[in-house]
C-alpha cells in the first residue's frame, strides 16, 4: 500500500516535517508524531493507521498531490494580486486547453465497408502548448508561460516542495493550467472553484475541426471548431456547449467571465499591421478594451448587468463592448432569463459558474478528491 510506504519512509528517515503533512489530512493518528518525537517505537500493531481512501491503489499520491496543489493555487493568487489584468487571461488558457474536448464516434474502414467506435479526444490535456500560432489563441502565450514558471518550481526536486516531490509524479502541465483558472477565478473575487487532479499530458497538439460538425436551421448555429466561433448564435451557442455536457444556465454563466477581461482593439495599431493584420500584431496591440468597463479585472455579476442595460438601450458610450456570443445571451428568450437571474443575484451566478468550471476542465482527470 502506497500510504503505508510513505509513512514508512518518513519514519526511517526521520522525517517528521514530511510525517505531519500526512497526518494534516487526517489520513494517519498523530500517534505516529507523538512517539517519534519520544523516540519510542510503539508496536506495529499499533503504530500506523490509514483512511480507507488512502488504503486504495492510485497512479498518483493524492497527499502530495494536494500538497503540490497547495503551493501552486498559493503562487498564482500572489501572481494576481501583483498583476491583476493576469487573472481573465489564466481562466481564458484553461477555458482553450479544455473545451476542445469531444466524445464521439471516429469512423475507419476495413475489409468491407465502415466500423465506428466511440472516443474522447482533446480536452484538458496540456495540448494548448502547441496551438499558440492559431488565432483563437492569440495572446495566451503571457499566461502559460505564468503556470510553466510556478509549474517548474513545482515539480523541482530541490524547490519549495522538493521534499515530497521524490515521493510521487511530477504535477502535469494540465493540472497546472486547470488550477490556475480556478485559482485566479478566486484570487479576482469569485467563488472558490475545488477541481480533480490527475490529468495526463499529451505531446501534440488537438485537432481545431471538430469530428462531428452540428447545425440547426439558422446559419449562425453552425458548430465546425473544437473552439467556439464568436458569431455562433444562440442555437449554435446551445449545440457548442451541449457536447461539453453543460447545460443552458451554466454556459450562460461561463460567459460571465468575459466581464473580467479585454480584447484587442485597432486603436493606435501601426499602418503596417491594419494593412496586414498578422498574429504578432495581435499579440502586441497598443491597446485592449474591457468586455464591461465598470469591472475589470473583478469577477462579479457586472456583465450581467451590462448586457441587460445593453439590450434596453441605456448604456453610454465605451461601457461595453460585446461580441456577438453575448449579445446572443440576451435577446434569445429562453437565455435571457438566466442573464436576469445571474444579474440581481450574484451568489447564485457564483454557484452555477463553480459547477460548470468544473465540468469543463474535469473531463480528463483521474482523481476522485477534489483539491
Amino acid at each position: 500500500m502506497k500510504s503505508f510506504f510513505l509513512a514508512a519512509t518518513a519514519i526511517a528517515l526521520n522525517r517528521l516535517d514530511f510525517l505531519q503533512s500526512i497526518t494534516d489530512n487526517g489520513s494517519v493518528l498523530l500517534l505516529i508524531s507523538s512517539s517519534m518525537k519520544n523516540q519510542d517505537s510503539p508496536p506495529p500493531t499499533t503504530m500506523l493507521r490509514f483512511a480507507p481512501s488512502l488504503v486504495q491503489s492510485s497512479s498518483v499520491d493524492l497527499d502530495c498531490l494536494g500538497s503540490k496543489s497547495r503551493y501552486f493555487r498559493r503562487k498564482i493568487q500572489e501572481t494576481v494580486a501583483r498583476d491583476p489584468s493576469l487573472a481573465g487571461p489564466l481562466i481564458r488558457l484553461a477555458f482553450h486547453d479544455a473545451a476542445t474536448f469531444e466524445n464521439g464516434p471516429r469512423y475507419y474502414y476495413v475489409d468491407r465497408g465502415s466500423m465506428n467506435t466511440s472516443v474522447q479526444t482533446g480536452g484538458p490535456n496540456g495540448s494548448i502548448r502547441y496551438e499558440l500560432g492559431r488565432y483563437e489563441n492569440r495572446a495566451l502565450s503571457r499566461p502559460l508561460k505564468v503556470v510553466e514558471e510556478i509549474l517548474d518550481s513545482v515539480n523541482d526536486k530541490n524547490g519549495p516542495t522538493g521534499s515530497r516531490a521524490f515521493l510521487c509524479n511530477p504535477m502535469s502541465l494540465a493540472d497546472a493550467i486547470a488550477l490556475a483558472g480556478s485559482s485566479a477565478v478566486d484570487a479576482s473575487g469569485g467563488p472558490d472553484i475545488p477541481i480533480r487532479l490527475g490529468r495526463p499530458d499529451v505531446d501534440t497538439s488537438d485537432d481545431q475541426l471538430l469530428r462531428r460538425p452540428m447545425k440547426r436551421n439558422s446559419k449562425g448555429s453552425e458548430v465546425t471548431t473544437a473552439l467556439p466561433s464568436a458569431g455562433l448564435d444562440s442555437d449554435g451557442l446551445r449545440l457548442y456547449f451541449g457536447r461539453l455536457g453543460l447545460s443552458e444556465p451554466e454556459f450562460v454563466a461561463l460567459s460571465g467571465v468575459h466581464g473580467l477581461g479585454r480584447h484587442v482593439s485597432l486603436l493606435n495599431m501601426t499602418k503596417d499591421c491594419l494593412k496586414n493584420l498578422t498574429q504578432t500584431c495581435l499579440e502586441n496591440a497598443p491597446v485592449l478594451l474591457p468586455f464591461v468597463t465598470e469591472s475589470v479585472d473583478r469577477f462579479d455579476n457586472s456583465y450581467f448587468k451590462g448586457l441587460l442595460r445593453w439590450n434596453s438601450q441605456q448604456v453610454s458610450m465605451g461601457e461595453v463592448a460585446f461580441i456577438p456570443t453575448d449579445v446572443a445571451l440576451v435577446v434569445d428568450d429562453g437565455l435571457r432569463g438566466y442573464v436576469e437571474s445571474f444579474a440581481h443575484d450574484e451568489k447564485l451566478y457564483f454557484r452555477t459558474f463553480r459547477r460548470a468550471f468544473q465540468k469543463l476542465v474535469d473531463t480528463t482527470a483521474t482523481t476522485g478528491d477534489l483539491y
